[in-house]
């Protein structure tokens, strides 16, 4: 019970961070979705880029887009109560340093391979039950 009402402040946290993240993805993909010439689609360095096709460019630079987007997966992982979910968290920073060291030209569809490499992690811990030590209440057995 006490675990309960210590994370409320945590708990209203995620809520806003998602509250946020939809609100972003939304702005992301809408325009997308109602207008698909607006989805350009270069090779770059033998590698897709979309460099030219996000309608939050006309609002703010790309770099910021990418940095509310980047911050808005890797937060709330990292503020877990769970260890291994603080884990993949930092499977999430190691994607992300990966992809711009090495293929900024290419930042989403590079980031796209990777996270889906990343999830593996992610399946890990589900699949493994990885919480249920820090939590039995909610993850352990039946």
């Amino acid at each position: 019970m006490t675990l309960i009402y210590a994370t409320r402040p945590r708990k209203r946290l995620f809520l806003v961070l998602a509250l946020i993240g939809l609100v972003f993805g939304l702005l992301l993909y809408i325009p997308h979705g109602l207008n698909s010439s607006m989805v350009v689609v270069e090779i770059n360095n033998q590698s897709l880029a979309y460099e030219k096709s996000m309608w939050l460019d006309f609002m703010m630079p790309r770099w910021l887009t990418n940095m509310i987007y980047v911050t808005l997966i890797i937060l709330p992982p990292a503020l877990s109560y769970y260890k291994h979910v603080r884990h993949f968290a930092l499977t999430l920073v190691a994607v992300v340093v990966v992809n711009f060291a090495f293929l900024q030209f290419a930042y989403i569809s590079f980031f796209c391979l990777l996270a889906g490499l990343a999830t593996l992690h992610l399946v890990y811990i589900i699949l493994a039950n990885k919480c249920a030590r820090e939590c039995p209440e909610l993850f352990g057995q039946i």
